[in-house]
């Protein structure tokens, strides 16, 4: 089997030679039909050739069938001209089964009879007596056909043809059926007159109709435009998108059923020739293979069902089904057994589409019904509107009235186009925009309009109007009886019509306004009000101060106010860094997607544009000029604070998608402006609330802080104890705790983080949770701080260490531990010695060195007190506090104060050394951390 071809050239090469043929084909067609010869009325056969010649009286049946044709009637007697069907239910197709069936009914016995009646064009039932039917009441005509429709001043009217009369020969020759007559009076000249020979209330005459141009038939004309719509849908599919099977069997299926569309009441000619041959061929094929092909295609558009598509024998066994009826017409030549091979193929072919989609129902993609659900609901619409058009014309379906159907059927093709541009199948986007739709509805509503007024305008003159007898007299207006004259009566319907006509040109103007103002709405095109639009937009700057509301505001007022479908902005922080973007229209995630593919380039490319305050995305390069066109934006516009970038505002289309005029431009120029000083002021309230923000967290962490610090002094029989500290900032890196054990023991810690603020108190928290921990073990200062540097070389940086001092207080045997880790000295006063004394045992920092290093350089002391001595455990915030000349407060102050003071209590020695400080630092800044911790023996 050989392989189809996969170049899209190729294909397109095919199906453009068939669709110009089917087209051209289609409208040559119309074209010689609308040039073919017409006497203006319409005729069909006559059912019967048994001619009433006489009347009589009868009564109307009463049992009427619903049948197309047969009507209800009040009529009471038959009438010369009609035709006679039936007796007593039997069909009468011949005089002497007439005289057969009227010598078998008894005299005085009554009969059923049908007739048809040409100038009602249906069949009538009546029961008549047979006493009341005349001698020779018929006669045997030739075959006639009854003319039911004659164009009112058209060539038949002027010849004097009625509705009702029977036509048995034309320019001399007879017939058999309509479609000879007709092809008898396509053969004649335009412009010529010919001869109906017709029968009229028994009598036969002839009439000489002069022929005209068939011309421009409405009924018709909207057929064959539906039937170009159709070809004209399929010609875009099969054209763009060759190579997709989708698109191929759709075209053919529109393709086939637009040419057999328009061909349906356009193929009357006078003659076979070589055009009306090929046509009748192809019309003849097509028919056939319409509903196979659109059945398939139904399991390809608009989503593919491989379930059902797999299956290769489907299109082989419907094609083989149509091309098997088509053989079977041909060689039979026989049309009915023809229509009925055309009948049987379409059935066959429904009834496997509909076996296929049931069996296969629950593979049917959620996808696929979605897709599906338009065009699904397009053709029960279709089928409704022709069902209820068929009922409403049942009796009086001719070429005149059957063009109605072409309003439901153009919905089929448009609600195809509809679901290949909503989700854009195909490849294809075929959507025109909302401009151009709003021109072209405007259009058809002022033309609809014209119409109309033109319409009840030419109505006017026709209507009879009874006017009362009105006289005016000098006194007063009055009715009177007898009729005013004919020149009055004429004034005053002229001055009535006149009135009318302007209530009806004010009326419509007000329609007109209405429904314009409504597509105004409608497609978004009514103006917009800059006026009120920059003072909802300079309200927004105004009162937003956070970067995000503002953000928010400008794009939704811009949106809103300019009916824009996207808006975006982006601000800058220092020229680069975006700092906030907000967008109207788009979804979150792609509003996000799309700002981190544009970020690092757009602010490069927005450095060429400095002398420029917008420019199109037109002009930018690379891949973010396809970014701005995929996402909708169109317009840039560049918002700069002295000369400095700070935003970016990104417009995309209007919702009427009409183009950007002048004034718009200008506009989004003027805000772009505006918004800069708002920007910035944003900027600034973001760092005021950002420092106000982590002044409030501090504040937070210095109470943490304080709160883990000691709450109350440990109370201990023989020992006065207070401590403090005051941090130089919000938090601190100083620390000192009471580490209780017995009732009679107790463990003073003083420490101090390197640094100070936020990371010192950090890592001082940490260093407070280790030692707590570690007390629970009973060591003793140095083992404290042994365990505690091993844990702290692991989590400290390097730059970063902790000093500490530890002296473990026993009341019991009056002793003190002392260890220390690389702080300040113990301040010890020895009330025996009446001296303040140094106490310096030897120790590194916490952290700086390893176990091994540290174990072996720190050094454990133990001091015997007494009653009166005082110990002072402080950190260099106090010794280091420096007066506004930079002079420090040093140790000699400290050993100063602790022996001046020494006969105090704990918590009035504190208070002293924060008074000196007081004084001596006065208002200058405390630069570290001060702490300070009294042990005073009673």
């Amino acid at each position: 089997m050989a392989k189809l071809p996969k170049n899209p050239e190729i294909w397109r090469a095919i199906f453009g030679t068939i669709v110009f043929a089917f087209i051209a084909i289609s409208i040559l067609n119309y074209a010689r039909y609308v040039s073919l010869p017409t006497d203006e009325n319409w005729f069909s056969t006559s059912p019967s050739n048994i001619y009433i010649t006489k009347s009589f009286s009868a009564k109307p049946g009463t049992d009427v069938p619903d049948k197309k044709g047969f009507a209800k009637h009040t009529s009471d007697s038959i009438l010369v001209g009609d035709l006679l069907m039936q007796i007593n239910l039997r069909l009468m197709a011949d005089t002497a089964i007439i005289r057969q069936e009227l010598q078998a009914i008894a005299p005085d016995s009554n009969m059923s009879m049908l007739v048809y009646r040409p100038s009602m064009r249906s069949f009538l039932p009546f029961t008549v007596a047979k006493s009341a039917i005349p001698d020779s009441f018929f006669q045997k005509i030739p075959i006639t056909v009854n003319i039911f429709d004659v164009i009112e001043g058209g060539a038949s009217d002027r010849a004097g043809m009625e509705v009702g009369d029977l036509a048995y020969r034309i320019n001399g020759s007879t017939f058999t059926n309509q479609n000879q007559a007709d092809a008898i009076l396509r053969n004649a000249q335009v412009g010529k007159a010919i001869a109906y020979d017709i029968i009229r209330d028994g009598k036969y005459m002839t009439l000489r109709v002069e022929l005209a141009k068939v011309g421009i038939n409405l009924s018709i004309l909207l057929m064959s435009l539906c039937g170009w719509l159709y070809m004209g849908t399929a010609a875009l599919i099969l054209l763009k998108r060759p190579q997709l099977r989708a698109a191929q069997l759709l075209g053919m299926a529109l393709l086939i059923a637009g040419f057999v569309i328009t061909l349906n009441l356009t193929r009357k000619a006078p003659s076979q020739d070589f055009f009306t041959i090929v046509r009748d061929i192809l019309a003849f094929v097509a028919l056939f293979f319409l509903v196979p092909t659109a059945i398939i295609s139904h399991y390809y558009f608009p989503v593919e069902r491989q379930e059902i598509t797999s299956k290769k024998w489907v299109p082989v066994l419907l094609f083989s089904a149509a091309s098997l009826a088509i053989l079977v017409s041909m060689v039979t030549q026989n049309q009915l057994v023809g229509n009925l091979a055309l009948l049987a193929v379409m059935i066959f072919s429904l009834v496997v589409g509909a076996v296929l989609s049931f069996t296969h129902r629950k593979q049917c993609s959620a996808e696929y019904k979605l897709m599906k659900r338009p065009l699904r609901w397009t053709m029960w619409l279709v089928l409704a509107a022709m069902a209820a058009i068929s009922y409403a014309f049942w009796n009086n379906l001719n070429d005149n009235t059957i063009g109605v159907f072409a309003l439901p059927l153009a919905l089929i093709p448009l609600s195809y186009l509809y679901t290949i541009s909503q989700y854009r199948l195909l490849d294809l986007n075929i959507r025109v925009r909302r401009n151009i739709q709003y021109t072209i509805v405007s259009a058809l509503w002022g033309m609809i309009l014209v119409t109309g007024v033109i319409f009840i305008v030419l109505k006017l003159p026709s209507l009879d109007i009874t006017l009362p007898n009105i006289y005016v007299t000098g006194t007063g207006i009055e009715l009177a009886d007898t009729p005013m004259s004919a020149d009055k009566q004429l004034f005053l319907e002229k001055i009535i019509l006149m009135a009318a006509a302007i209530a009806l040109c004010l009326v419509t103007l007000k329609i007109a306004k209405a429904g314009q103002n409504f597509l105004n709405r409608k497609f978004d095109q009514g103006a917009s009000d800059y006026r009120k639009a920059a003072t909802a937009l300079a309200e927004v700057m105004g009162t937003n101060l956070s970067m995000i509301d503002l953000a928010k505001g400008i794009v939704q007022k811009l949106a809103l106010t300019m009916h824009l479908k996207r808006v975006g902005v982006l601000f800058f922080r220092n020229q680069k860094l975006c700092c906030c973007q907000e967008a109207y229209g788009f979804e979150e995630n792609k509003w996000f997607d799309f700002c981190l593919k544009i970020n690092p380039q757009l602010v490069d490319q927005i450095q060429k544009f400095r002398s420029e305050s917008r420019f199109s995305a037109d002009y930018l390069t690379g891949d973010l000029k396809d970014v701005f066109v995929k996402n909708g934006f169109r317009n840039v516009f560049i918002i700069r604070s002295k000369e400095k970038l700070v935003g970016v505002l990104l417009i995309g289309e209007k919702r009427s998608e009409s183009p950007f005029h002048q004034d718009d431009l200008e506009f989004l120029t003027s805000i772009a402006k505006q918004s800069s000083v708002a920007i910035e002021n944003a900027f600034l309230y973001e760092e005021l609330a950002e420092q106000e923000r982590l002044k409030h967290e501090l504040q937070i962490a210095r109470q943490i802080q304080l709160a883990s610090l000691p709450q109350s002094t440990p109370i201990m029989d023989g020992l006065e104890i207070d401590g403090i500290s005051v941090p130089a900032l919000e938090v601190g890196g100083d620390y000192f705790d009471y580490l209780n054990g017995q009732p009679n023991e107790i463990t003073v810690i003083v420490g101090d983080v390197s640094g100070k603020g936020t990371s010192a108190a950090l890592y001082m928290s940490k260093v407070q949770g280790i030692l707590r921990s570690l007390h629970g073990f009973n060591l003793s200062p140095r083992d404290l701080f042994i365990h505690a540097n091993n844990l702290l070389c692991k989590d400290l940086e390097k730059k970063s260490f902790v000093t500490a001092i530890g002296g473990f207080f026993n009341s019991k045997s009056h002793s003190m531990s002392l260890a220390r880790a690389g702080h300040l000295p113990l301040y010890y006063y020895d009330a025996r010695s009446d001296k303040v004394k140094m106490v310096t045992p030897k120790g590194l920092g916490l952290g700086l060195k390893n176990s091994k290093v540290f174990s072996s350089q720190i050094e454990e002391l133990k001091i015997e007190f007494r009653s009166g001595d005082v110990f002072l455990f402080i950190t260099d915030g106090i010794t280091e506090a420096q007066n506004e000349t930079g002079e420090e407060f040093g140790e000699e102050r400290v050993t100063l104060i602790l022996k001046n003071n020494h006969l105090l209590r704990s918590d009035e020695i504190r208070n002293v050394y924060f008074d000196a400080l007081k004084r001596f630092t006065s208002d200058s800044y405390q630069h570290d951390d001060q702490t300070l911790v009294v042990v005073k023996v009673k």
